[in-house]
């Protein structure tokens, strides 16, 4: 899946763009605080289980939820249209307008209208339709396109927003964010009086009442749906819940994930077009609001997403824009560098239904699998896991590109990446620092940046460690090392080894294990995937043993939770389940089994030491709070680190084939660990350590990175 040289541009541009940078820099700080203070004292794990529950009821039951809004709302004197694309859609828009010689149109904010392009279709057919959403309005007179589900203009300070504000309008406007929405309340006003048509979107459609539920903020949605004679709503069937009830789980939500708050100013519920009774009890449509209510259900391939077992989970994205507020990767390239109307990882699988596999090609490998997205959305969507079927069915349908195929041929076969790390190994001394890292070769400077990557180990762990160490000891551990650990830090596996041998357990090292497999699956590789887990499998089998350790928490989520979604339906799949309940992170393990008094006494560190939660251990394991309790437990003194959970951008393959994102993900990192002052950084997952360290190494700093085995090994009495 070779990147297209378009995207590449897109995405350098995006990182060196300094207006860019800023902006997404002051939303991100104002979203993250906002957010925290929303949520204190809100149960969002109890909620998130509600509103997913009522997703998955929903989603799997659309067609009868339509029959049923359609007939509720057409009771009530709206009008149901129904269109397959984008084109059937304004076209229905169109024949709407031209009945009623609309001139002017005003729109609220709609993702989905800007999915189908609506106001260049409209505009074809001569018709004019003003945004009135204040971000959307901005991008509408920069000639751009929505950055952020809901910030539209999240790209753009409020600089640049004055500067535009002062061209279109022929006078110097001043850059304060009050004057600049008042400028824009002023200009907008006469549009909502004179308009013939007003077009929004729908947060939530209830299929018991025929009732369009719309939320918002400015205002600016309810002038639109009530001021215009005619109101049309656009909305993808995915929106549609059974009752009220279910509404509110949503709106619980929504708007704290959001933008930070309990709730936003307006909440709508638009049931019909306005009426009364209030003379002689006689039903009359159109008092003081629009006389007209036509909603335009759109596919454009939501059914076909809802009937895909793989994929169909993003159909339960409320479009809050979570995921991307807080994404390592959209706070480093922002929305544009996706390419697409959709943003972000969610935005990669909504747009392969909405616009093809081919669409997403570029935007496929922008995801770095840190799984941030799933653990803040409202609904626990898991785009990292779709993210890899899409690059599975692209791999299938235009094949690996030659070094993917060269590397994951390479890691197929233990023997071979065996005998290729050793000849790497005797061939890297001419290029090596005295340090141990690798020269900056030129061949390969767009993978180093400022970063200097560690060079292979003298000896590797295979050939040190034995396969079996205090045969007779309890429990029985089987120890997976994972590559990084046996060719560049065996030091680590020693110090695992040493940790779990003093307290008394056995440690079996099965020599023939080899990668875990995470490249390959992360490459779209799924085949190479299922071979490797086999492998491993195999290797274990020949030991009985109560755990298996991990220092890696990518190979334990591969371990864990890969090996039995890979070979499912497979006769492998009960030795892979049995496997992985066997798994343990090594501080997991380290806290079921090291005694209480192991560590020196006395041995209180002057050291002060800062926690990085990689992500697999963070947010799928979740088994960072062991790693911290032992650090504390051994007499260290852990300091604050702004922003621990954040992702350093290694990200295994990654920092190969995104090195700019990587870098600039790193660089965020390395502010704030310099920020703690700590004397030590401690990160429990190899690839983090080699990235941090490369990265403090490049800025000539002395902060140590280390393992906590290797924290917890120096102490043990």
């Amino acid at each position: 899946m070779p990147e297209s040289t378009f995207h590449r541009k897109l995405v350098r541009d995006a990182l060196v763009d300094v207006d860019l940078q800023t902006a997404l820099t002051r939303a991100a700080r104002a979203y993250k605080s906002a957010r925290v203070e929303c949520m204190q004292g809100f149960d969002f794990q109890h909620a998130r289980a509600q509103l997913r529950a009522v997703k998955e009821r929903c989603i799997s039951n659309l067609p009868s939820l339509f029959e049923r809004f359609k007939q509720e709302a057409e009771k009530v004197g709206a009008k149901v249209h129904e269109a397959k694309d984008g084109s059937e859609a304004a076209h229905i828009v169109a024949q709407i307008a031209h009945e009623h010689n609309a001139r002017l149109i005003v729109k609220s904010k709609s993702m989905l209208t800007e999915e189908i392009r609506l106001n260049e279709r409209l505009a074809a057919q001569g018709l004019s339709a003003v945004e009135t959403d204040l971000g959307e309005w901005i991008v509408q007179l920069a000639g751009e396109r929505p950055s952020h589900f809901t910030m539209p203009a999240m790209h753009k300070t409020r600089e640049q927003v004055a500067e535009l504000f002062s061209q279109v309008l022929g006078e110097p406007i001043p850059a304060d964010i009050p004057t600049l929405v008042q400028v824009a309340r002023k200009a907008l006003r006469r549009c909502f009086v004179e308009a013939d048509i007003g077009i929004s979107g729908a947060n939530i459609a209830v299929a018991e009442s025929g009732t369009l539920v719309i939320v918002s903020n400015e205002g600016n949605a309810r002038l639109v749906t009530t001021l215009p004679p005619v109101h049309i709503a656009l909305i993808g069937y995915e929106k549609l819940v059974e009752t009220l009830e279910d509404a509110i789980s949503i709106l619980k939500l929504l708007a704290r994930c959001a933008t930070g708050q309990k709730q936003t100013a307006y909440v709508s519920f638009v049931t019909g077009p306005s009426r009364t009774t209030d003379i002689e009890k006689t039903l009359t449509l159109g008092v003081h609001g629009p006389t007209e209510v036509h909603i335009v259900f759109v596919d454009n391939g939501r059914t076909a997403m809802a009937a895909d077992s793989e994929l169909r989970e993003a159909l339960y994205c409320i479009k809050c824009g979570a995921c991307l507020n807080l994404c390592p990767v959209y706070n480093s390239v922002g929305g544009h560098a996706f390419s697409n109307t959709y943003m972000g990882g969610i935005g990669t699988v909504l747009t392969a239904y909405h616009a093809g596999l081919q669409a997403v090609e570029d935007t496929l490998d922008l995801c770095s699998g840190c799984a941030t997205c799933t653990d803040v959305c409202p609904v626990g969507v898991d785009v990292p896991g779709m993210i890899l079927e899409l690059r599975r069915r692209v791999g299938e349908d235009k094949g690996l590109g030659l070094a993917t195929r060269a590397g994951v041929s390479l890691i197929k076969h233990p023997h071979l990446l065996y005998e290729t790390a050793r000849l790497a190994r005797a061939l890297q001394r001419p290029v090596l620092r005295s340090d141990g890292t690798l020269r900056n070769l030129s061949l390969f400077s767009k993978m180093f940046l400022d970063r200097r990557w560690p060079g292979l180990a003298r000896t590797f762990l295979r050939e040190t460690l034995p396969v079996v160490q205090n045969e007779t000891g309890s429990p029985r551990v089987g120890f997976f090392a994972g590559c990084l650990i046996d060719f560049v830090y065996p030091e680590i596996g020693l110090a695992i080894s040493n940790v779990v041998t003093r307290t008394g357990a056995a440690l079996l090292y099965p020599a023939e294990q080899s990668c875990c497999g995470a490249p390959a699956l992360y490459l779209g590789d799924f085949a190479t995937a299922r071979k490797l887990a086999v492998d491993t499998i195999e290797n274990f089998q020949q030991f009985s043993v109560d755990y298996v350790v991990t220092a890696c928490p990518t190979c334990a989520v591969m371990l864990k939770y890969q090996f039995p979604r890979l070979l499912k339906d497979t006769e492998w799949y009960e030795r892979a389940v049995e496997l992985s309940c066997k798994i343990a992170d090594f501080c997991q393990l380290a806290s079921e089994v090291v005694p209480n008094g192991i560590f020196s006494k006395g041995a209180q560190s002057n050291e002060k030491v800062a926690y990085h939660s990689p992500c697999h251990q963070k947010r799928t394991l979740k088994t960072s709070d062991f790693s911290i309790n032992l650090i504390s437990a051994a007499g260290f003194s852990l300091v604050d680190m702004p922003d621990a959970e954040e992702c350093c951008g290694f990200a295994g393959t990654y920092a190969v084939k995104q090195p700019d994102v990587s870098a600039a993900i790193l660089s965020r990192k390395l502010d704030s660990i310099l920020a703690s002052e700590a004397d030590v950084v401690v990160a429990d997952c190899p690839g983090c350590i080699m990235q941090i360290r490369s990265g403090l190494a490049a800025r000539g700093s002395s902060v140590n990175v280390v393992h906590s085995a290797q924290l917890l090994s120096e102490r043990i009495g």
